[in-house]
């Protein structure tokens, strides 16, 4: 066996133990899938850019994005992952179609398959799954669509706070000011510091037209938000005092 094979073969087998480590879970389901009158062609859609998200995002995956119920998909990331980058690809990528997202912090108890995300267990998949069943219960009128879990009640309610004065700001975008969401992505930015001149470029806008969505759209605030999100779920210790059994 090679060298490379060797190496391979020791990622694969230390990502598919659960052991002491953390991992971000994450839940997802289209909203009203069933109002679709042709199902068959959001299924491929679905599939066809999980693969797409999958092989962008290869690197922080424990586990691959995988559809598991009709139109309900879910994965295992590390805790380096760009999660918020990833969900807000995911709602452009599969445009029109509406998405509520459930992100859970946790261990995982049981092996994990790095090929499909179907049968490990454990608190980050709990957590993700109570999630989004608070998305179900209590979305803020309809513009809150994810939520996050840990456990830890104050912890989650300080980043679900970000997470909602987010989604606020996005819920009142047109489309106009969307487009600067979507420029970003396709440039791999996900942050407040990014270049005026590179996006007024890639969207073909004069600078001053630039400035005006900017300004309105509150997109440097809505990426801020986010990054404050990720910062603090990344500094949760759920190893003292966490959830470690099922909530629901």
């Amino acid at each position: 066996m090679s060298v490379k094979m060797d190496i391979f073969c020791f990622v694969c087998y230390n990502r598919q133990k659960g052991g002491g480590g953390m991992y971000i879970a994450l839940i997802a389901d289209v909203i009203d899938s069933k109002l679709f009158k042709e199902r068959s062609d959001l299924q491929k859609k679905l599939e066809a850019v999980l693969f797409h998200m999958n092989n962008r995002f290869e690197t922080y995956l424990a586990s691959r994005l995988t559809l598991t119920l009709g139109d309900e998909f879910q994965a295992l990331f590390t805790l380096d992952a760009p999660i918020f980058q990833i969900i807000d690809s995911l709602r452009q990528d599969l445009k029109p179609a509406q998405l509520r997202f459930g992100i859970g912090l946790g261990k995982i108890v049981t092996d994990i398959d790095p090929l499909q995300s179907i049968g490990a267990d454990g608190p980050a998949y709990w957590n993700a799954r109570a999630a989004i069943n608070l998305v179900h219960q209590k979305n803020d009128y309809g513009n809150t669509q994810l939520y996050f879990s840990s456990g830890k009640k104050e912890e989650d309610f300080q980043i679900n706070a970000l997470l909602a004065a987010g989604e606020a700001i996005k819920s009142d975008w047109r489309e106009s000011q969307e487009e600067l969401l979507r420029g970003l992505l396709k440039l791999s930015i996900y942050s407040e510091d990014f270049s005026q001149q590179e996006l007024a470029q890639a969207l073909s806008l004069n600078p001053s037209a630039l400035s005006k969505r900017l300004k309105s759209s509150s997109i440097r605030v809505y990426l801020r938000s986010r990054a404050a999100a990720l910062v603090a779920i990344q500094a949760i210790d759920v190893t003292e005092g966490g959830q470690n059994e099922r909530i629901f």
